[in-house]
């Protein structure tokens, strides 16, 4: 075997891997593991890929990998001492400044160039026609040979004159001094008014209760504003006016005109109304109450609503409106069902074919408390089911809207039927 040979051998007895080197005196060898003689080693022997001999002694000279410039490119600046990084600077700028400035010449050294300034001014000639071109200020020849700047030239003309002649005119109507307040003007301005009243009248927040209300402008202003409309209804001299200021007048117009046939139209004498924070004054369930004394010192709550953003008052509970007095109900004893507002107490007057047992007795009486009847209602009835929600809910029975008539049996004078109690209190809520 070659000196500089090398290979390896598997030993047959125990598969151990055995490193040959050098030349074997015999072509045996004996196994260092189990130690048993191997034969005929050559035939067994693999050889290794190469030798190291057989490599390069080292790689060309375009492929060397300088380590101290991989070091510097992928370190830190921060960890390379500040010394050395400031005669690093010192020596890269002397070796760019000798190349870069080599062939530098003082001022001193040029010379004008004449030609260098001809064609400075022919570039700056040509960029200046340029732009005249952008412009359109540049004449140029259309297809009969007039140029577009000649006919633009008499287009400025027409245009400076037709400005001119209006200017003149403006001049001469103003110091002619046109009458602002003729016909034409005064059409214009309503026209104009009518159109920002529009505008405004569309832009007009629009506020769906008292509580929106209140919010926006706060209580102290809102009672103020409640206020000044009951003063307008109280102090108003006509019944449109009176019917203007009321909820629902278009309901309430032809009742309202009914009852002041009867009663004065006129402006309603009072004492005070009550201040925003009393008891009995403000915003309940979704309308507003307020007190007000008259002379004889009665006090009377009244109800006032709000419509398209409008404070109103409603009548039929500031009158105690019934379709007619207590007195003509007695005197003609209808026995269909009409609709009062009386004040009302519980009462245990039966009499007649009125019974405890059968019925609920009410005492009812009119607002003036001048007349007065008894109300009954049968036990079980829609009536009586109504009476019983109002006293469970807790609500009064002093003020009750309500319809009744006369049976067709008459007993007693004053002895009537209570058909429907229609609610607590005198609002009725649409």
């Amino acid at each position: 075997m070659n000196q500089s040979a090398q290979g390896d051998i598997n030993c047959p007895h125990c598969e151990c891997s055995i490193r040959i080197e050098g030349t074997l005196k015999k072509n045996t060898i004996r196994c260092s593991n189990c130690k048993k003689i191997i034969d005929d080693v050559e035939s067994r022997l693999i050889p290794l890929a190469s030798t190291i001999d057989l490599l390069p002694s080292k790689r060309p000279d375009s492929q060397n990998v300088n380590i101290e410039t991989l070091i510097q490119e992928n370190t830190n600046q921060a960890h390379i001492p500040t010394e050395e990084k400031a005669q690093n600077n010192v020596n890269d700028k002397e070796s760019s400044n000798s190349e870069d400035f080599a062939n530098f010449k003082s001022t001193e050294e040029l010379e004008f160039d004449q030609e260098f300034v001809k064609k400075q001014e022919a570039l700056a000639q040509e960029f200046a026609v340029a732009q005249s071109d952008i412009l359109n200020w540049e004449e140029e020849n259309d297809g009969d040979g007039t140029s577009l700047n000649s006919k633009k030239k008499f287009i400025r003309f027409i245009f400076l004159a037709i400005s001119l002649t209006v200017i003149s005119l403006v001049i001469y109507i103003s110091f002619k001094g046109i009458n602002k307040n003729s016909a034409a003007t005064k059409g214009i301005q309503l026209f104009f008014e009518s159109k920002n009243t529009e505008q405004d009248d569309s832009q007009e927040t629009k506020f769906k209760s008292f509580g929106d209300l209140q919010q926006t402008m706060g209580a102290q202003k809102l009672h103020k504003s409640v206020s000044e409309a009951l003063e307008k209804f109280l102090n108003s001299e006509d019944l449109e006016t009176k019917i203007n200021l009321s909820r629902s007048s278009n309901r309430v117009s032809e009742l309202m005109r009914n009852h002041y046939k009867n009663n004065s139209d006129g402006p309603i004498a009072y004492r005070r109304i009550s201040l925003a924070g009393e008891e009995g004054t403000g915003i309940i369930d979704g309308f507003y109450i307020i007190k007000v004394s008259f002379p004889d010192f009665s006090i009377l709550p009244v109800v006032l609503a709000l419509e398209e953003n409008k404070i109103v008052v409603d009548w039929e509970s500031f009158v105690g409106y019934s379709e007619m007095t207590l007195k003509e109900f007695i005197s003609n004893k209808p026995e269909e069902p009409k609709l009062f507002r009386l004040h009302a107490n519980s009462d245990d007057y039966f009499n007649f074919q009125f019974s405890e047992e059968e019925y609920r007795c009410l005492y009812l009486r009119n607002p003036e408390d001048t007349e007065s009847v008894y109300g009954y209602i049968k036990r079980g009835s829609v009536a009586d089911g109504q009476l019983s929600r109002i006293a469970e809910s807790g609500q009064s029975i002093r003020f009750l809207t309500l319809k009744i008539h006369y049976p067709k049996k008459i007993g007693g004078n004053n002895q009537t039927i209570i058909d429907e109690i229609v609610t607590s209190g005198w609002l009725i809520r649409e």
